[in-house]
């Protein structure tokens, strides 16, 4: 059988004979797999985590644009046969490639048993962590630097190495700092801040040093393998390039795919209907290069190796000095992961099945006449222009290699450029490459090489603006204007949602152009170019960054006010910390799917699941009519007004509502079963589908209010009339753990174990839907992988469908929302558009102020924040008189959400804006305005003009003043915003404080969720505080539905003071019950007081509960002062810098606060400048709902100077020990981004010669809009 396999694939019986299994080692464990253990398709990171077992590293986005995923891969160089290290994705990278490769996943880096990493040591003392999910990616891309580096990394190295690795919870500051302190170039700050650090390094047996990580084991593997499947699919690995002919001549029509890093998988999803998959990763042929009369690069070479190629060429050939700029570009593909394992020839072959894709490797490769050559048989090569091979049919062709050709540098330059929403991992919205000749004098075009991607499939080349520059001087203004003139006109952007609008692109790719001359004037005077104009020849210049933080802290209350790292740190930096789907499977454990309708305003009339029940592994469908009970998960028992389905029942109410849920044996069958379900639907309205508020005040369609408008009061008569609208849109939460729950079923019930935030409102649904009594259902939940809100309500209608699976199949269900889904599904932050019309005197005192809002809170107003924005719309003002008025619109979309600060981000951000409005109308000082609208006695009158001199503002507005009138095309802006944030305490959570008399450990467990923002470490500090013992004495643990019943949901960031207080209550009680035995023995340890007291059959447990009434509300003023840098001629947004004071009281845990503080403000950077919800218009689905295109911001987009300042001295007697809450006020300052951003705005609109009229900007203001507001015109584009 064997041999004639081997025969069939290699034609000869001479040829090496293929192998049939792939053998690789993870964490020094030898693994084999062959086509009976696995399916073809198996990703490394499913391996690990569903064979291996080793839940260490975490999957979310599934596309390589999170990292959470990420391991250290290691093994030979398939030319230099050199080991090389490197960090992947795991979802990307499948299991079948590794044969030869060693795997180190976080486990395998350092834990506790064995001892710790330097990485996993610094990254937990920093507070680098809080929710814990993207902990160990980020782990394992520093240790992978590290090696890659031989551990000599630099603090710029440092920093540009995470574009892959998202985190929401921090901020980024920490881990970057954490980090940066093992960089060769570490300053002092970073060094002080680690010294203390407790050595519990692994040392190596071998070596007798700190261990590095884990030793080679898996061997050279050059042998081919094949693999036959069950389902007749096939796995090849070839060791050159006339193998892969070999199978193409016996493969047929068979669909093939030559796999090497697979990352094109993260933007196109590949095809289920492949059925032969050729591994090319040990290609010798395909990994060489070359440099003589041109630089030949092996098609497979990765392009993180691509980029090192270029670099040295650059700098030993000056023919080839443009090779720099080239590997500049090439380091904004993707992220470092992806760019760690995707190649050449992966990113060329994207652009040739996908044209519309605007390729950097095509784009430079094609601005610089490089040729591709391509290899139809052994004997047949040819080589095609880069243009050219997009239109070639590569169908059992292979990319053997591509040549970049000798540029003189006297005569020849090259430019290029990409502009995306954030600074790392994004696609381009425009990107361009330019290649002109000049004569030797520079005065005279000889050719032009004009590109850009992202304007429609069918172009690139900017073919009338090349053919007119020839014989012309470029750096003449009337042949720039005819230049910019001519391209404008030969520009026709396609426009196809998610893309930004034509008239962006369109004049993007104007200014580009306009960019690259300005960047190429010589500096020798020949060619006169106006110095104002000079700093637009570059792209916006990021320092490093760096962060100072000031805080108080009271060390005789230590360890309460303490900086102490998070307590679960070191678990989480190395993949200890278990998240729920990190709980071993169970026997019979099936895997859920969600089954979504995606055609709104149509009843379902059938569902059949036939198709999917087929599939061999798939086992039940479950829909509306299998709920035993209520079809509701929005209990009207906790006071929610409408019902909403767990499965849609009847009419759709938006893209992407649930209908059923599949069954199957595992993650990758369910998600493939649940689209073969098919759904009829019948119309029952014509009715279009407006999923925002937007879209309904466009089309002024008034029948979606709940209630009709109001006519307001008569005309305003006044000094001033000011009158403006806002427009705020959603947010998605961005927790990196999906919406996840499993349900298993005991003899009484089921566990239920959910990732939600209210374990209340869970327990009562599901008794609810399953018809079960509420002590049958154990609702246990250790910790979150974030949550910003996404997880209050909406997380109960996850928990129905997996509680209802595995009611009726007696089996444990697990289901985790891929990330599309949980986009589709769930509801975001809800948006927001004020119209606001104020009456202010000749001072900027506004007399009368009336305000109406419309909330979007999608196809139901159960999560209603319209109380809230009444609340905090006054701010810190007088706001006497005002009138606020609300109204609810019911959209298309899934019921929109509370998100990080609802209500009061909207509310303080409409206020702020009126009150900028009212400066720029009257011509006052923005903070002059705010000033004489304060309350009376209001703490802002001694803080604001105190942090308007902490932070030099007055300054710092003139120092930005000079640079705007001495740079055009570059615009800085500074503003500050005052912030007031009115806690409300709710409901009851409970405590229970238990002590071991064996050795006078103590353990906590409570009713609040632990979700990233350092409750645990909180109740550690006071129980220690409170019981005089050293918190490493104090454990927490879980929460549990049946310990801490009725407990009311966590968020608000009152939670961790709430628990704190009944902890404290309950520390309080088991120290009066241990008094009289403390009172008898004054100089005893307090274990012999805990042993005593059980000897005298004292009660060494005790339970307390906090109530809203137990607290009483309070205030916590913020400031925050931004400043930023715009590029005029591109929408590019940098925050140069951020100050906040806060007064958070006695902060139990500094470093907690610091973190929740920071986690906030970049959140809401995000919400204001980056993150863009885009809905289809005709059928209302959401369109940037994946890592690849919707943009929180990444460690490259955090401000450049980052300040956290604690109120220094404050003390609150209303909270608890003296704290205040921490996390939400943050978010309600960040609104001053825009603030700053519209004072740059102002300078260039001045600068074109526009009036200064107010420029409505909104959330979010993302670089399209930003472009679109300077004013710029082709006919300013000059040089002198």
């Amino acid at each position: 059988m064997f041999s004639s396999l081997g025969s069939y694939i290699w034609a000869s019986p001479e040829a090496q004979s293929p192998i049939e299994k792939v053998t690789f080692t993870i964490n020094k464990k030898t693994f084999e797999v062959n086509s009976s253990t696995i399916p073809v398709d198996t990703s490394l990171n499913t391996f690990i985590r569903q064979h291996a077992h080793l839940t260490g590293t975490k999957f979310m986005c599934l596309e390589g644009g999170c990292g959470a995923c990420v391991v250290n891969v290691s093994g030979p160089h398939p030319v230099t046969k050199k080991r090389t290290t490197l960090a992947v994705n795991s979802c990307l990278l499948s299991v079948l490639a590794c044969h030869g490769l060693d795997i180190l996943t976080v486990e395998g880096l350092g834990n506790k048993a064995d001892g710790y990493h330097p990485a996993q040591l610094r990254l937990a003392h920093f507070n680098g962590t809080q929710c814990g999910y993207c902990t160990p990616g980020m782990v394992m891309s520093m240790y992978s630097l590290l090696e890659a580096k031989e551990g000599r990394v630099t603090m710029a190295e440092v920093e540009d190495s995470f574009g892959g690795n998202i985190c929401r919870c921090t901020g980024y500051r920490s881990i970057l700092d954490a980090f940066k302190s093992l960089a060769v170039d570490a300053n002092e700050k970073l060094l002080d801040a680690c010294r203390d650090i407790e050595d519990l390094g692994k040392v190596c047996p071998k070596s007798g040093q700190v261990c590095a990580g884990s030793c080679p084991t898996a061997g050279e593997a050059q042998q081919p393998i094949r693999m036959i499947f069950a389902d007749q699919r096939e796995w090849h690995k070839v060791c050159n390039v006339s193998e892969i002919f070999t199978i193409f001549s016996q493969i047929g029509e068979k669909p093939y795919m030559l796999v090497a890093g697979n990352t094109a998988h993260g933007l196109f999803r590949r095809s289920d209907q492949l059925q032969v998959f050729i591994d090319v990763n040990s290609v010798y042929d395909l990994h060489t290069f070359a440099l003589d009369e041109k630089l030949t690069i092996g098609a497979n070479v990765s392009l993180a190796e691509f980029i090192t190629i270029l670099k040295t060429t650059a700098n030993r050939n000056s023919k080839f000095s443009y090779c720099a700029d080239l590997a500049d570009h090439i380091g904004k593909v993707a992220n470092t992961t992806v760019r760690n394992i995707g190649t050449i020839a992966g990113n060329l072959m994207i652009k040739n099945k996908h044209n519309k894709f605007p390729s950097d490797c095509f784009l430079v490769l094609d601005a610089i006449g490089a040729t591709v050559t391509i290899a139809e048989s052994n004997e047949v090569s040819f080589s095609v222009n880069v243009q050219d091979f997009i239109e070639t049919n590569m169908t059992k062709k292979v990319i053997k290699n591509v040549a970049l050709p000798a540029l003189d540098p006297s005569v020849f330059v090259f430019k290029s450029f990409k502009v995306m929403a954030t600074v790392q991992n994004a696609r381009a919205y425009v990107n361009g490459a330019f290649l002109i000749k000049f004569n030797s004098s520079k005065d005279c075009v000889e050719s032009a090489r004009i590109c850009f991607g992202g304007i429609n499939p069918k172009f690139t080349h900017a073919v009338a603006t090349e053919n007119l520059l020839i014989g012309k001087n470029l750096f003449d203004n009337n042949t720039l204007q005819a230049a910019l003139g001519t391209l404008a006109n030969e520009l026709d952007p396609d426009w196809i949602l998610p893309d930004t609008s034509i008239e962006y692109r369109k004049n993007l790719a104007v200014s580009l152009f306009y960019k690259f001359v300005l960047s190429i004037v010589t500096e020798d005077g020949r060619f006169p170019l106006r110095p104002a104009y000079k700093s637009g020849g570059q792209m916006l210049q990021r320092p490093l960054s760096s962060g100072k933080q000031s805080f108080d802290t009271i060390e005789k209350n230590w360890p309460l006010t303490k900086y102490v790292p998070k307590i679960e740190a070191l678990p989480q930096t190395t993949g200890e910390a278990q998240f729920i789907n990190d709980l071993a499977p169970q026997p019979g454990e099936l895997f859920a799917a969600v089954v979504l309708a995606t055609e709104v305003h149509s009843k379902i009339v059938g569902l059949d699941a036939s198709d999917a029940l087929k599939l061999p592994g798939v086992e039940l469908f479950y829909s509306a009519k299998d709920i035993p009970g209520v079809n509701n998960f929005a209990t009207a028992k906790l006071q929610l007004s409408e019902v909403e389905e767990i499965f849609c029942s009847g009419e759709v109410l938006f893209h992407g509502q649930a209908v059923g849920i599949i069954l199957a044996e595992t993650f990758e069958l369910a998600q493939k079963a649940a689209k073969l379900v098919r759904i009829s639907y019948e119309k029952v309205s014509d009715r279009p589908v407006y999923a925002t508020v937007k879209m309904i005040t466009d089309n002024d369609n008034r029948d979606r209010f709940v209630e009709s408008a109001t006519k307001k009061s008569g005309e305003l008569s006044a000094t001033k009339i000011v009158k403006g609208r806002l427009e705020l849109a959603g947010q998605y939460h961005y927790h990196m753990e999906t919406q996840t729950c499993i349900c298993v079923p005991l003899e009484d019930g089921l566990d239920v174990y959910s990732s939600t935030q209210w374990m209340d409102l869970v327990q009562i649904a599901i008794a609810d839907s399953l018809r079960i009594p509420m002590n049958s259902i154990n609702v246990r939940v250790r910790r979150l992988g974030g949550s910003f809100g996404g997880k209050a309500l909406r997380a109960t209608q996850v928990a129905c469908a997996c509680a209802l699976a595995a009611h009726l199949s007696r089996r444990t269900v697990r289901l985790v929302l891929p990330m599309e889904t949980n986009m589709a599904m769930i509801g975001k932050r809800i948006g927001n558009i004020a119209d606001y019309n104020v009456e202010v005197d000749q001072n900027g005192k506004i007399i009368k102020l009336e305000n109406d809002f419309i909330q979007d809170y999608g196809n139901s107003i159960n999560d209603t924040i319209e109380y809230i924005i009444y609340r905090f719309f006054g701010n810190c003002y007088d706001s006497k008189g005002w009138k606020n008025t609300g109204k609810s619109v019911k959209t298309d979309a899934p019921t929109n959400t509370w998100c990080r600060a609802p209500g009061s981000t909207e509310a303080i951000a409409m206020v702020e804006n009126i009150m900028e409005h009212i400066a720029h109308e009257t011509g006052l000082c923005p903070l002059d305005v705010r000033m004489i609208n304060l309350q009376k006695d209001h703490k802002m009158h001694q803080l604001l003009p105190q942090f308007r001199k902490d932070v030099e503002y007055d300054s710092r507005k003139r120092a930005i003043e000079d640079f705007n009138a001495s740079n055009r095309w570059k615009k800085r802006g500074i503003a500050i915003v005052p912030a007031q944030f009115v806690t409300e305490f709710l409901g009851t959570l409970n405590a229970i404080v238990s002590i071991f008399y064996g050795d006078g450990t103590v353990s906590v467990t409570h009713g609040g969720i632990e979700m990233g923002q350092g409750i645990n470490t909180k109740v550690a500090q006071v129980t220690a505080f409170v019981l005089g013992i050293p918190l490493e004495k104090v454990s927490v643990k879980p929460s549990v539905s049946f310990t801490s019943p009725n407990s009311f949901g966590t968020g608000g960031s009152i939670t961790s003071e709430a628990v704190s207080y009944a902890v404290k209550k309950a520390c309080e009680m088991l120290l009066d019950r241990m008094q009289p035995i403390r009172k008898d023995n004054p100089n005893a340890t307090w274990e012999t007081i805990v042993q005593k007291s059980y000897a005298k059959h004292i009660d060494l447990c005790a339970e307390a509960a906090f109530s809203q009434l137990d607290i009483p509300e309070y205030l916590i003023p913020a400031l925050g002062c931004a400043e930023i840098e715009v590029d005029i001629l591109t929408g590019n947004v940098q925050v140069l810098r951020y100050d906040i004071l806060e007064d958070v009281g006695e902060s139990l845990s500094p470093g907690i606060d610091v973190g929740q503080i920071e986690g906030a403000l970049v959140m809401g950077i995000g919400y204001y400048l980056t993150e863009a919800l885009v809905y289809d218009v005709k059928n209302g689905a959401l369109l940037t709902n994946r890592s690849a295109n919707y943009k929180p911001p990444g460690a490259k987009d955090i401000p450049v100077d980052f300040r956290i300042n604690f109120l220094r001295g404050s003390s609150n007697p209303l909270g608890v020990l003296r704290s205040k809450a921490t996390a939400e006020p943050p978010f309600n300052t960040t609104v001053v981004v825009l603030f700053a951003l519209r004072n740059a705005l102002r300078s260039a609109r001045k600068d074109a010669g526009l009036p200064d009229v107010w420029i409505p900007l909104g959330a979010p203001t993302t670089p399209d809009k930003i472009l679109l507001l300077a004013g710029n015109t082709i006919d300013q584009y000059l040089l002198n």
